[in-house]
């Protein structure tokens, strides 16, 4: 067998392999030019009989067709991936913001709440005496009053030095929340570096779709030349699909570069966001 294909004429081998290189036919491709089996076998024949100098315009123009066909088809895989990469990671980055310095300050609040508790049977007491010292004046108990009021007066240090220890730890708490809202907020911030970007993805995205409603009437007139044996025609036709394919490369290329912008933001966050909960 390869023998037999060693006999054949380099060009026949060349334009059998772009015929089955050339646009989008199968579903395993992405590329956005699309043309039929039967209209590439029609024009790799047109090509065929073509005189050398048309032949090898034609020829030309279906290799560099081709080549932006694999570059495109890479791009929109590299695109996919790196877009669900980043999708990935900004919802694990936004989920460990939301949850920064989250256990110091529920530890901060903790104890917050147990000095309370703990006091609070103090300030039962102090609250208890002070109370029955005013019942006492108003009924006239003067010895009682003056018994409950020493008693009250032995207590009201250690009711100051408690709602002092409880207004400390409070202070600690309101500040740990203020210097966490700041983190949060920076952090939360440099990641919204991520939306213009999005932006220009969507308007890019736009323009790409634009481009594609070009394809489908030169393809037409593609097959139509390829139909009526015009040469010409036909060269036309495909200078014009490489054109539009090359734009719609250079559009994806854009668009790579800015997923790749998204992930370098998501990446600096993430780092900036292990420093922030270590510190």
């Amino acid at each position: 067998m390869l023998h037999s294909m060693k006999k054949k004429p380099f060009s026949a081998l060349l334009l059998a392999w772009l015929a089955c290189m050339l646009v989008l036919p199968s579903a395993a491709t992405a590329s956005s030019v699309k043309l039929t089996e039967s209209a590439q076998s029609k024009l790799s024949k047109q090509i065929a009989a073509s005189s050398s100098s048309m032949k090898e315009k034609l020829t030309t123009q279906k290799q560099y067709l081709t080549a932006l066909q694999q570059k495109e088809d890479s791009l929109d895989t590299s695109i996919a991936s790196l877009h669900y990469n980043n999708g990935k990671t900004l919802a694990d980055v936004k989920t460990r913001i939301a949850q920064v310095d989250a256990a110091r300050i529920a530890k901060l609040t903790q104890a917050v709440n147990e000095t309370k508790a703990r006091y609070q049977p103090l300030f039962a007491l102090y609250t208890t005496l002070n109370t029955q010292i005013k019942d006492a004046k108003f009924l006239k108990l003067k010895l009682l009053a003056a018994t409950l009021q020493a008693q009250a007066d032995n207590l009201k240090p250690a009711t100051q030095l408690a709602r002092l220890d409880i207004r400390l730890k409070e202070e600690a708490l309101k500040a740990a929340k203020a210097i966490t809202a700041a983190k949060i907020k920076h952090l939360r911030a440099k990641l919204a570096e991520t939306d213009p970007l999005r932006s220009q993805i969507t308007s890019v995205q736009a323009v790409v779709s634009g481009t594609k409603k070009n394809i489908s009437p030169v393809v037409k007139t593609l097959n139509e030349a390829i139909k009526a044996g015009s040469g010409e025609g036909s060269l036309q036709s495909l200078t014009t699909l490489v054109a539009i394919s090359r734009s719609i490369v250079e559009q994806k290329q854009r668009v790579l570069s800015f997923e790749t912008r998204i992930a370098g933001v998501i990446r600096d966050t993430k780092a900036e966001l292990l420093a922030a909960s270590g510190s």
